[in-house]
C-alpha cells in the first residue's frame, strides 16, 4: 500500500500553517507524510515546521506544480491530499478517512463536505452537508482540500499557467474526470471549515484580496475560453448553484 502526500501551503500565515500541521500528527508516517511548503514568505512568515521552501510567491496553481513535480518523482505516494493552510479538519483520522473513501469506492478525487463562516455551509452546494450515508458523486469538487488520486496527477502533469491563481483548477480537474469516467465524490461525514483567503484578507499577500479575484477570475476565463471549454465550465457553475443532494 502506498501513502498519501498531505500538502500544507503557506503564505505568510504562520500560526494557521502550525495549527493545521499539529493536527495532522496523530497518524503520519503510518499512511501518509506531511509536506509544509512556504510558498515564498517573508522570514517571520514561515511556519516553524517548514520542510520546501519556493523561494518566491508561486500562489496556488504555481505551488500545485511543484507538489505535482514532487508527486512525480517519488512513486511511493498514491494520492495527494492538497491543503491552504487557513482550513481547519475535524473529526478523527481525517486522511485515513478519505482514504478510505477513495480507494474502497474507486474514487479519483474525494473531499470532505465544507463549511464557511461567510457563506454558512460554503458558497457551492454540492460542497454542503446533505447528510448522505454513502459518499456522495458530484461532477466537481471545490479545492479547499482534495484528496486527488496519482493517476489524475500522472495525466495532468503540470497546470496551465493562466490559472496560477487557483481559480478553475478544480473544474478543469472535474472536466478531466468526466471525460475519462473516473469518479468524484463529497464525504459527509468528513466535514472540513474553510476560513476564506485569509493570507489577502489579513494583508499578508503582496497583493489585495480585490487585485486577486479580478487576477484569478481573468485568468480562470481565459483558460477556458481558448481551451474552448467555456461552455462547459458554465455548466458546472450552474450545477454547483443549483444542486439538491441528487
Amino acid at each position: 500500500m502506498g501513502k498519501t502526500l498531505v500538502t500544507i501551503l503557506n503564505h505568510n500565515l504562520p500560526e494557521y500553517t502550525d495549527e493545521l500541521y499539529k493536527s495532522l500528527q496523530s497518524h503520519s508516517g503510518e499512511t501518509y507524510d506531511v509536506m509544509v511548503l512556504d510558498n515564498g514568505s517573508d522570514t517571520e512568515g514561515k511556519s516553524q515546521y517548514t520542510t520546501h521552501e519556493t523561494g518566491q510567491n508561486t500562489y496556488f496553481g504555481g505551488a500545485m506544480n511543484i507538489v505535482f513535480d514532487y508527486m512525480l518523482e517519488n512513486k511511493q505516494y498514491d494520492s495527494l491530499l492538497y491543503l491552504s493552510n487557513d482550513v481547519i479538519l475535524h473529526g478523527y483520522g481525517f486522511v485515513d478517512s478519505l482514504r478510505k473513501e477513495l480507494f474502497d469506492n474507486d474514487y479519483t478525487i474525494v473531499s470532505p463536505c465544507i463549511f464557511q463562516p461567510t457563506h454558512d455551509q460554503g458558497f457551492w452546494k454540492q460542497m454542503h452537508n446533505w447528510n448522505s450515508k454513502d459518499i456522495r458523486p458530484v461532477r466537481w469538487v471545490d479545492f479547499m482540500s482534495p484528496l486527488i488520486h496519482r493517476k489524475l496527477i500522472e495525466d495532468v502533469k503540470q497546470i496551465d499557467m493562466k490559472l496560477i491563481y487557483g481559480w478553475g483548477i478544480d473544474m478543469y480537474f472535474g472536466l478531466l474526470c468526466e471525460d475519462k469516467d473516473w469518479k468524484i465524490g463529497v464525504s459527509d461525514h468528513i466535514p472540513a471549515v474553510h476560513l476564506v483567503a485569509q493570507t489577502s484578507k489579513k494583508g499578508k499577500s503582496d497583493i489585495t484580496f480585490d487585485e486577486y479575484c479580478k487576477k484569478a477570475h481573468d485568468g480562470m476565463d481565459d483558460f477556458f475560453k481558448s481551451n474552448n471549454l467555456w461552455d462547459r465550465q458554465q455548466g458546472l457553475i450552474t450545477y454547483a448553484q443549483n444542486y439538491k443532494g441528487e
